[in-house]
């Protein structure tokens, strides 16, 4: 077989395409081939089945119809049923007559209120609208103000209250109107319930809008050409798409002389041809025992047989959609291929430019997959051996770092300057003595054992040294005020180390010592839900705060400001680019600058790790 098949290969010259090219000819070949024996044959065997089908359909979408009529006809009952027991109206209807006319008024009030509250809808689906007609009730005529209610006066003349059955219960009355439009009428006698001898009250009717039933018959028309009537038992089309039949009655039409209905036929379907506005149709009728009203089908035959061409077409269709299906996955598996080998390549091109982060990710279990295993690993090591070589001359610079850091040790210089502290008592010096005593505090604080996170306590005990230096340094020119927090707060929420002190020197440098006179620094914390804001008010010379923030966010804003976007930056580092440094116009003091610092509130140290990994991570 594969030596036919190269043969034949060769001989159509198919080893001088490309890949792609034979895999479509393949694929067309095929998929074509048996797609069409198995389309051609099933058209043949389809066409005896679509004939003797039709009949069938169309006896059983009368069915339906008839079902579906004979349920909203059954969820009316049911609706005047519910009506019927309710207890307030069963107790209305049942009462006797009133004597006075506020009685009657009394009475008109409430049973209206009660049509008028009722359901506008069934379960079916379909809107109803509640009528009731006393039993000896002339007052109603006189104080006329309900919609629903009235003396039966009004229709005891009507034929259709006179054709209704001595002995009915719930009956279906027909075609109807109602404020100009034309409806289903449905009527139901109604009978003292709470009354012991149960007089006969009234009557209730329901009317239905005739529209609601062509959604019904448009769904089961046998085909889009199709049009289905329903007449009532008098014959006269109660239910049409075409609003302009509705009232006619069918011995009118053309067609009534071949209708025949013979004795206990009911329920069975009838068809004859005829031709109808010049057109071949087939006419199909069934009359509905249990009401006497009939559903006429009229489908054009043209529409009929039309379905053997529709085949046809559906037929061709999928031999072209198979076509194209055969022809997309000749392209996918091409593509599928290829596109290995691309990324392949794209990995290499990469690995040379020095990029060794970029894995080939590939799902599949086949010979690419062991390929690209292999060399994914041996980008690892290359990678690996690399990192190596760095973490080693990066450990050897913090060995040299650390051992500069050695020779400055911490605890020698608090204790020179206790000693100098000292010093200061001895000789009765205390403004040297408070000096000292707050640089010693504010190294302290500022080392904070090497920590980047401490709690927002030690950070404004930090500040409170540094202002006491700076205003020994400027004497009666700084003032300044921490002002009261919830002791809680400072305990328990942490924050970056170093993020106000800066702005604090920033405030002196370029606020206060610009102005005249005494200037004064205010410090502020305030907790919100999940936020901490600390903010710094000055009234020195003040700045433009639109400038100052835009140098916070500036790639390239050179030596400005550099210790302000250092904080900035190592905040949003901490805990995302939601939070930092916020410049504003200190309105409270009709002058200088306000500098707000946002962090999240946060207790723990692992809450500190979480904002970082989520904000990686985001």
């Amino acid at each position: 077989m594969k030596k036919l098949f190269d043969t034949l290969s060769k001989t159509l010259f198919l080893y001088n395409f490309s890949i792609r090219s034979r895999l479509i000819l393949y694929f067309l070949f095929l998929v074509l081939l048996p797609t069409t024996i198995i389309s051609v044959t099933v058209y043949n065997k389809s066409a005896d089945i679509i004939t003797r089908n039709v009949n069938t359909s169309i006896e059983n979408n009368l069915n339906l119809v008839q079902d579906n009529l004979a349920q909203r006809f059954a969820a009316a009952d049911q609706s005047m049923i519910s009506l019927y027991l309710n207890t307030e109206f069963a107790d209305l209807i049942s009462a006797n007559r009133p004597t006075d006319s506020t009685g009657i008024i009394n009475e008109l009030a409430a049973l209206s209120r009660i049509l008028e509250s009722f359901p506008g809808s069934g379960t079916s689906g379909s809107s109803f609208v509640p009528m009731l007609y006393m039993l000896n009730r002339p007052e109603y005529t006189q104080y006329n103000f309900s919609r629903r209610v009235f003396n039966i006066d009004q229709i005891s003349l009507k034929p259709w209250y006179l054709g209704i059955p001595a002995k009915s219960d719930f009956t279906v009355v027909g075609l109807s109107s109602l404020d100009s439009k034309f409806t289903l009428k449905f009527a139901k006698r109604l009978f003292g319930i709470r009354h012991a001898q149960l007089p006969y009250v009234g009557l209730l009717t329901i009317d239905i809008p005739v529209t609601e039933f062509d959604n019904l018959l448009e769904h089961y028309k046998p085909t889009a050409g199709s049009r289905i009537y329903i007449a009532d038992q008098t014959g006269t089309i109660a239910v049409s798409p075409d609003t302009s039949l509705i009232g006619q009655n069918i011995s009118t039409q053309n067609y009534y002389p071949y209708m025949k209905f013979p004795e206990g036929s009911s329920g069975t379907l009838h068809s004859f041809r005829q031709v109808i506005q010049g057109e071949k149709m087939l006419v199909s009728y069934t009359q509905i025992p249990e009401t006497g009203w009939t559903i006429l089908s009229f489908s054009p035959v043209s529409e009929l047989n039309g379905e053997l061409a529709s085949f046809q077409r559906v037929m061709y269709i999928v031999i072209g959609i198979c076509m194209l299906i055969s022809l997309m996955m000749a392209l996918l598996l091409s593509e599928n291929i290829s596109a290995p080998i691309r990324k392949f390549i794209q990995s290499m091109s990469h690995a040379e430019s020095g990029n060794f982060n970029i894995i080939i990710r590939y799902r599949r279990k086949d010979e690419f997959s062991y390929l690209f295993n292999r060399y994914n690993k041996l980008l690892q090591q290359i990678k690996a051996l690399i990192d190596k070589l760095y973490v080693t001359e990066l450990r050897k610079k913090e060995a040299e770092l650390k051992t500069l850091q050695a020779q400055i040790n911490p605890h020698f210089l608090y204790n020179t300057l206790d000693s100098i502290n000292w010093i200061a008592i001895n000789h009765d010096i205390p403004e040297i003595s408070n000096m000292v005593t707050s640089l010693s505090d504010f190294f302290r604080y500022s080392l904070s054992k090497g920590r980047n996170i401490i709690p927002l306590r030690d950070e404004l005990r930090q500040v409170d040294s540094y202002l006491q230096i700076q205003q020994f340094r400027f004497q009666d020119k700084l003032e300044y005020e921490l002002e009261e927090t919830d002791p809680r707060v400072l305990e328990e929420c942490l924050v970056v180390k170093l993020s106000l002190q800066p702005l604090v020197e920033n405030s002196i440098i370029h606020g206060i010592q610009k102005r005249r006179g005494k200037g004064k620094i205010r410090i502020r914390v305030e907790r919100s839900g999940d936020l901490l804001c600390v903010s710094v008010f000055d009234d020195g010379a003040g700045a433009n705060p639109e400038r100052l923030n835009q140098l916070l966010t500036d790639q390239h804003p050179g030596n400005q400001s550099y210790g302000i976007r250092n904080v900035h930056t190592r905040i949003q580092q901490f805990f995302g680019e939601s939070y930092g440094i916020r410049y504003y116009a200190n309105t409270e003091d009709q002058s200088g600058l306000l500098a707000i610092v946002r962090f999240p509130v946060v207790t723990t140290w692992n809450e500190v790790m979480e904002d970082v990994d989520d904000d990686r991570s985001g």
